[in-house]
């Protein structure tokens, strides 16, 4: 923090006003016209936004607002940013979701609202009344769920085992897949019988009331001579078909090392050196990827 300490302007003049009783000059920040706190802006790389610190007028580090990006966790998505704002004495952080004017105007408004500000400190208690009211952090929590719901339609989210996505995938006995120690899905095989010419695939499927039936799908079978062709297919711990027809799986590239260093298929490649063959890895790895399990 001493950087920014030292880089403060004291200036008192140009002052932009946003309310009636608060003030920002380029540094400082006035509640009916008295100096009540410094504050520094720092350019984060998510431009425009900005971290932001309030500093007391005896030169302590009071708040640290920092900005955080929320990766999309699908395509169809995109990320956002939030704040974590950072009470250093008090040694407590508070996640915001923020829209509309810069920042530093409504950290200093909210500074005015909730009266938490005591001379050159936090106040603890006018603190506790901000958690607890002020809608920002709700309104993360709702942009959140926006997410969550969309992947629940899409992928069927919440049918699927909390745990941590970005630990390695392992394939135990080519068929329990797991994650984090804990199981995510099945590899299940079958087998395509072919009848007079045409080719009878059978599935297990949930229907709506929950229980499982058995779906089977014919199609023309061009050479009729052929022998039973074997499919595989994953399912989730509720038995639930992954459905990867919605979304796009990226080939498997032999030989070729993916860009991302944490990539999880070359993560996970190690630990599953006596699974089946390689391709399942891929394709499963690509399925936890794109929240389908």
């Amino acid at each position: 923090m001493k950087k920014y300490i030292l880089t403060l302007s004291f200036a008192f003049l140009g002052l932009v006003s946003f309310a009636q009783d608060i003030n920002l000059s380029d540094s400082v920040i006035y509640f009916d016209n008295k100096p009540v706190a410094y504050y520094v802006k720092e350019l984060n790389e998510s431009t425009p936004h900005y971290n932001v610190y309030i500093i007391s007028m005896n030169k302590e580090l009071l708040i640290a607002a920092q900005v955080v990006k929320f990766e999309a966790p699908v395509r169809e998505l995109k990320p956002f940013y939030y704040y974590e704002v950072i009470f250093q004495k008090e040694k407590d952080t508070f996640s915001i979701y923020h829209e509309g004017q810069a920042f530093a105007v409504e950290l200093a408004s909210l500074m005015k609202q909730y009266k938490l500000l005591d001379g050159d400190k936090i106040s603890r208690s006018s603190l506790f009344r901000f958690k607890k009211d002020y809608s920002g952090n709700a309104s993360l929590k709702a942009k959140i769920k926006d997410y969550e719901n969309y992947l629940d339609e899409t992928r069927y989210f919440s049918e699927q085992t909390v745990r941590d996505r970005t630990k390695p995938v392992t394939i135990v006995n080519d068929k329990i897949i797991m994650q984090d120690g804990k199981k995510i899905g099945i590899v299940v095989t079958g087998t395509n019988t072919v009848s007079g010419g045409m080719t009878t695939t059978y599935k297990t499927v949930l229907t709506r009331d929950g229980s499982k039936a058995v779906e089977g799908t014919m199609t023309e079978n061009n050479n009729p001579n052929s022998g039973p062709v074997e499919f595989t297919q994953v399912v989730l711990p509720t038995n639930r078909i992954v459905d990867a027809s919605k979304v796009i799986i990226q080939p498997k590239v032999k030989n070729i090392k993916h860009k991302r260093p944490d990539n999880l298929f070359d993560i996970s490649l190690p630990l599953n050196k006596v699974s089946r063959n390689e391709d399942l890895l891929w394709q499963v790895c690509q399925y936890v990827e794109n929240y389908l399990m």
